[in-house]
């Protein structure tokens, strides 16, 4: 085997690791979201200490979640890492747009329910595979 096979070899084992790690981090924060979101209705009648506690181990979920997805990032090679930039770039100007009209509807009363602001989170992730695809596009 050459240096560069090698070097490619384990460039790839290194992705698959870290894309492992982060699919396990995100899936661990999505559930202890669930479990923050449902469980006081669903399984503990809004216990204080148990939701507080639900809270805690999502928050840190969401800090092994992002340490995960910066180590992801920090080992792509340049283009993956200019692509990923370009689509969160995309998702971060889209998000903050949305977001900032999304919270005024209600209070202009141009809607008569409450905004959720988990409907930014999908606009969030809608955008950034769609910034995804454009950059991979551009950049392919």
């Amino acid at each position: 085997m050459t240096n560069i096979e090698s070097n490619t070899n384990s460039i790839c084992e290194k992705n698959k690791r870290n894309t492992r790690s982060l699919a396990v981090w995100t899936s661990a924060w999505l559930l202890t979201l669930a479990m923050v979101a449902f469980g006081p209705i669903l399984l503990w009648d809004f216990h204080k200490m148990i939701t507080i506690g639900a809270i805690g181990a999502n928050l840190l979920m969401g800090y092994k979640m992002i340490m995960a997805n910066k180590q992801h990032l920090e080992d792509l090679d340049e283009l993956q890492q200019r692509i990923h930039l370009v689509a969160m770039a995309l998702s971060l100007g889209v998000s903050m747009v949305f977001g900032a009209v999304f919270g005024l509807l209600e209070s202009s009363r141009l809607v008569e329910f409450h905004p959720n602001p988990s409907s930014v989170l999908f606009v969030m992730g809608i955008s950034y595979a769609v910034g995804m695809v454009l950059a991979h596009r551009k950049y392919s």
